[in-house]
């Protein structure tokens, strides 16, 4: 290698549990940026496709684990050179991404930064220093905590792990019992706290940004039908998030605006960030959540539908060139429906689909049906999806609707009549070991399968 070609090379080592999915295509974008040398961190070998990404790769038992986060950067970085960037597009691996960074003297996101939005308790203090409204709240180290909470605010409540995101260890509190059984699964203390929130109610909506130097340059919203907490408690409601083209009506401006002032607060640098929160019943709005990469429930692809861009490419134009590429216009509503039913164990039979084809399939965009013979997800993106796209937002809202009562799934097993006190430690057992690492990835993110127009 010349000289002046190592000097101008950008070693960047991006880290993921397996390069499959939005993963890959992260790294995919990541490869057209100018003067980069991509090396990978990785649990699980990728394919062949996914390999030829990276000029080298290494594996490791856990990429949560930062000591051999440390140890393969180290490895890669006396095999090739001075490393310039680690970095990841997974929210469980932000922070001992940035960890690894630290130690290394790297530019990049902080653990502070990180922690500031990651942690829910940390976030929520941040944003009401700057002002922005949050639910009631109350950090809980001991089961007396949480009984108290319970007592100052009633039932229903909101009790969640202090990290994490997609909100399967996430509870809506509707009882003493369920309390109880929470407080037993959850085992809050010093060392392992919890987050009591109030119940939220009104409109949930998603604030994500493009962030270049603390300032958002980019902002998008979407709406979330029903909420997610709603979707996780009633499995019968296929969930669906719609993009609105129009959002400069005033609707959304007081969102948007305390949305942009919870970015700045956070001081996120260069980044993509993902936020949610609620337009609420009583008037105003709060925020509950933040996170400092692209977001999940396909809002990514949604984005690059609304705008006709690559979402993956301007995450990693931010994150690594520290670069907006826009302004874009958003020249269409998007939504996307997520399919799902009641029942248990594996997908039997999908009935309404040829309809929806004949009904709406020209709005189709992307889709990807439930497979027969898979096994039920155990969270609120379900089994499959489509998404659909059109100038007008109505015309969105009003074919989600029809899709939503069109396709109906069938499985092995019938829905238990009425959960008993077994079944419910059951489901939330199930529930809480989702929550560890993402293991609730969605099939389709792995293995595609054909869209509506093509099967």
């Amino acid at each position: 290698m010349s000289p002046s070609k190592r000097e101008t090379t950008r070693r960047i080592v991006f880290v993921a549990r397996r390069f499959a999915g939005e993963s890959l295509r992260s790294a995919q974008a990541i490869r057209k940026l100018d003067g980069v040398s991509l090396l990978g961190i990785c649990e699980h070998a990728p394919t062949a496709e996914g390999a030829k990404v990276f000029d080298d790769l290494l594996r490791v038992e856990d990429t949560h684990d930062a000591s051999q986060l440390l140890a393969a950067a180290r490895a890669l970085e006396e095999r090739h050179g001075r490393l310039a960037q680690l970095i990841t597009a997974q929210e469980t691996l932000l922070e001992p991404v940035a960890r690894t960074g630290e130690a290394l003297g790297l530019r990049g996101m902080s653990t502070a930064t990180v922690r500031r939005a990651l942690d829910k308790s940390l976030l929520k203090r941040a944003l009401e220093e700057a002002g922005i409204r949050t639910a009631q709240d109350l950090l809980v180290t001991s089961d007396e905590d949480a009984r108290r909470f319970a007592e100052s605010v009633g039932y229903p409540f909101v009790l969640k792990p202090l990290s994490g995101s997609g909100g399967l260890a996430t509870w809506c509190i509707r009882s003493s019992q369920q309390l109880e059984l929470a407080l037993e699964l959850m085992r809050p203390s010093e060392t392992s706290a919890v987050l009591a929130e109030s119940y939220l109610r009104g409109q949930e909506l998603c604030f994500d940004t493009i962030t270049i130097e603390n300032e958002p340059r980019f902002y998008s919203i979407c709406c979330y039908r029903p909420s997610i907490l709603e979707a996780l408690e009633y499995p019968r409601t296929q969930w669906s998030c719609v993009m609105p083209r129009e959002m400069d009506g005033e609707r959304y401006a007081d969102f948007i605006s305390q949305g942009l002032k919870a970015v700045r607060a956070l001081e996120v640098g260069d980044a993509m960030t993902h936020m949610e929160g609620f337009l609420l019943e009583d008037g105003g709005v709060s925020f509950t959540d933040a996170t400092l990469r692209p977001a999940g429930a396909r809002i990514g692809p949604m984005l690059a539908f609304a705008y006709d861009i690559d979402p993956h490419l301007a995450w990693a134009r931010a994150v690594l060139d520290g670069c907006f590429d826009g302004p874009w216009e958003r020249s269409y509503a998007v939504g996307t429906v997520f399919l799902r039913g009641e029942g248990r164990g594996l997908v039997e039979r999908v009935d309404g689909l040829e309809r929806v084809r004949r009904q709406v399939g020209d709005l189709i965009v992307e889709a990807r049906p439930p497979r027969v013979g898979s096994a039920k997800s155990a969270t609120y993106t379900g089994d499959g999806y489509l998404t659909l796209r059109h100038r007008e937002t109505a015309v969105v809202e009003d074919a989600l609707r029809f899709i939503a009562q069109a396709v109906r799934i069938e499985y092995s097993q019938p829905e238990l009549p009425a959960p008993t006190d077994s079944d419910e430690r059951e489901r939330w057992s199930h529930r809480l070991q989702y929550f560890d690492k993402q293991l609730n990835r969605p099939v389709w993110d792995e293995d595609p399968s054909p869209g509506l127009k093509d099967a």
